[in-house]
């Protein structure tokens, strides 16, 4: 990737939306490159945090463990996205777990070298109270919807999503993604893998989607389908 697009990526990170062009290229002299495989834990939680990162390419996922063992995830980022903000500004440990799910290629930015940026630049300081606030915004209505929904709305809303992130459309109006392993999607749903196997197959019978190996298509009239059984299920 060259320099212009990896500008251009920093631009779109919230907290260097205010920051000029020149500026930009000054934060991204203190960046460093780096790449890790699939499955390869690039955070871990608990252990003390002195980087940012920004992913140039690829995918991983945010996680937790419960007590129980059992894997939590949080959300999954993508090209353009950053995370362990939060270490940087207050020096603390890691409030959870980054795992490469593909290859990825990532900026690396030390909290020295950001926090000199932070004090030399207004805007990025405004700028990170912005991001904190979203982030809160983003964990209460993840709460709320947890709690408001069942397992099936919970679902079609995260292929929804999935769907308008990572689909192609086909040329019957259907979209086509790649799916996470289903005890993942459990997890981000805040199910049980049975449960989600359930759903699942519940839509396919419905005519939402089509279950294909790795791949959901979600069919042109999904939302449709969705508000029938919602007028079966609630009148």
């Amino acid at each position: 990737m060259n320099q212009a697009n990896k500008v251009e990526l920093l631009k779109g990170v919230f907290i260097f939306s205010e920051v000029s062009e020149e500026h930009l290229e000054e934060i991204l002299s203190h960046c460093k490159e780096k790449t890790v495989d699939k499955g390869e834990v690039i955070v871990s939680e608990n252990e003390l945090g002195d980087s940012m990162y920004l992913i140039l390419d690829g995918e991983v996922k945010v996680s937790l463990v419960s007590e129980e063992g059992k894997e939590i995830i949080l959300s999954t980022l993508r090209k353009g996205d950053c995370f362990g903000e939060m270490s940087l500004l207050d020096g603390e440990p890691r409030s959870a777990n980054v795992i490469a799910l593909t290859k990825t290629d990532l900026l690396e930015l030390s909290r020295k070298d950001f926090l000199t940026e932070i004090v030399s630049n207004r805007y990025i300081a405004g700028a990170i109270l912005k991001v904190l606030s979203m982030r809160l915004r983003e964990a209460n209505d993840r709460i709320l919807g947890l709690m408001s929904k069942d397992v099936f709305d919970r679902l079609a809303e995260y292929f929804q999503k999935e769907a308008k992130v990572k689909g192609r459309e086909l040329i019957d109006g259907s979209v086509v993604f790649e799916r996470l392993p289903q005890s993942e999607i459990a997890s981000i749903v805040g199910s049980s893998r049975e449960t989600v196997t359930r759903a699942i197959k519940e839509m396919v019978e419905r005519g939402m989607i089509i279950a294909s190996g790795k791949q959901i298509i979600l069919k042109k009239n999904f939302q449709k389908l969705l508000i029938v059984r919602h007028k079966e299920r609630y009148g």
